[in-house]
């Protein structure tokens, strides 16, 4: 074969249909038109099948929306994710700055409460309760602001907390009393242990400890629940204003008395009768009284 080196303007017309015979011929018979011929077929045996183009289309447009379910399958879980750890986070919060329970009863009225362990606990009239801690845990303490009777149950130390001292048990009935300035333990089952700013006493069932502004000691009682948990009050030499006190936390009343100094009072009054209760403190001590109107009642010598 003849070398021939067409041009571009020569291949041009060759596949565009416009050569002579003679051209033609001589391009056939060239060495450069068998390259041609050779690469050709090359390209021909790697050439890709035919593409449909609206397959592909559509392919390409699934494929988009696709990857935008993923995406927002994915934003919103991360929203669900965030959302629900912004929950637990506030839950947690919400836990852990939680207000103490807390129990309150008013003039004439008591309440019966059941905590967490089990431990049940009488709150006289006028008296306030409430988990020393927002968490009871191990850790059993209560704070106390009035009269209430304990059953512990059995476990971790179990304390109450008053603002003139303190008892801690493991497992035990005992009454505490705090008012004013009378703080008063008394031990029906098991063993307490008291704590005040001057000394630390452990009592045994049937035994008690009073103290006062001026005086702390012990006493002996009854190894049974307190009178009032029974509906009365009871009392050892008590001071009558103290007395009255009572009596108006208990029927709801104001006692007008006249100052009584140097006068103590020993015995009991019911809580259901106020009849019977003026008689019952009255009687004894050689004092007047009179029911008054919107729920006083006036005492005389």
């Amino acid at each position: 074969m003849e070398p021939y080196q067409p041009d571009n303007e020569f291949l041009l017309r060759w596949l565009d249909g416009q050569l002579s015979e003679e051209e033609l011929g001589r391009w056939q018979g060239s060495e450069s038109h068998r390259r041609w011929q050779a690469v050709q077929a090359a390209l021909e045996r790697g050439a890709p099948p035919p593409v449909d183009k609206e397959a592909a289309l559509e392919r390409l447009l699934a494929a988009r929306a696709a990857r935008a379910r993923r995406r927002t399958l994915r934003r919103r879980v991360l929203w669900v994710g965030g959302i629900a750890a912004a929950i637990a986070g506030l839950a947690v919060l919400l836990w852990l700055f939680r207000p103490a329970p807390e129990w309150e009863t008013g003039l004439a009225a008591k309440e019966a409460i059941t905590l967490p362990d089990g431990s049940e606990v009488q709150l006289n009239a006028d008296s306030y309760l409430r988990y020393e801690d927002s968490r009871w845990g191990p850790a059993r303490k209560v704070r106390l602001e009035g009269e209430a009777y304990f059953s512990v149950t059995k476990g971790g130390a179990f304390e109450v907390s008053t603002a003139l001292g303190d008892v801690r048990v493991l497992g035990t009935r005992f009454n505490v009393y705090a008012r004013g300035q009378r703080f008063e333990v008394a031990c029906q089952e098991g063993k307490v242990l008291v704590l005040t700013d001057t000394r630390r006493d452990t009592l045994l069932p049937g035994q008690g400890l009073k103290k006062t502004e001026t005086v702390t000691d012990t006493f002996t009682t009854e190894p049974a629940s307190p009178s009032w948990t029974e509906g009365q009050s009871s009392f050892r030499s008590a001071p009558l204003p103290e007395v009255f006190r009572e009596m108006e936390r208990q029927y709801g009343i104001q006692v007008q008395a006249p100052g009584l100094p140097g006068r103590t009072f020993t015995g009991r009054f019911p809580h259901d009768n106020l009849e019977v209760a003026l008689q019952a403190v009255c009687g004894a001590m050689g004092l007047e009284y009179a029911i008054l109107d919107e729920g006083k009642v006036q005492i005389t010598e």
